[in-house]
């Protein structure tokens, strides 16, 4: 069409990243070790996914599958869905006691803001 803006047109972008498994986390082949390539993939259930591999190298020709399953969150989601509960990793006695120690008052925390900054003008 004349006179239509080609920018105005530009397709919507997922805001989640869209991950290539094969590119970004890939397996090899367990009997030639060359890259395997995933073919097709079936979701099994919200956290689990089969994955079908083929083997890169053609005289080798293996076919497998694998899971790529949700095992733990690192750090909850600052965004959390009610209905879903998902394990979180566990803590190490020591991380626990860590995070349950009072802070010392007198001790500084590096990310709390100094409520009146230095003007650096002031000290020249």
């Amino acid at each position: 069409m004349p006179g239509t803006n080609i920018q105005a047109q530009a397709p919507q972008l997922p805001i989640v990243a869209d991950d290539d498994a094969g590119r970004f986390a890939p397996l090899y082949c367990p009997h030639c070790r060359a890259r395997g390539l995933v073919r097709s993939s079936k979701q099994v259930t919200g956290q689990h996914r089969d994955m079908y591999y083929q083997c890169c190298n053609i005289a080798c020709g293996h076919t497998w599958r694998a899971s790529l399953a949700y095992d733990y969150g690192i750090v909850p989601s600052a965004i959390p869905d009610p209905r879903v509960n998902l394990p979180l990793r566990q803590m190490t006695r020591q991380q626990a006691l860590e995070s349950m120690r009072e802070r010392d008052p007198n001790q500084p925390d590096m990310f709390d803001a100094d409520p009146d900054p230095p003007n650096i003008a002031d000290t020249a």
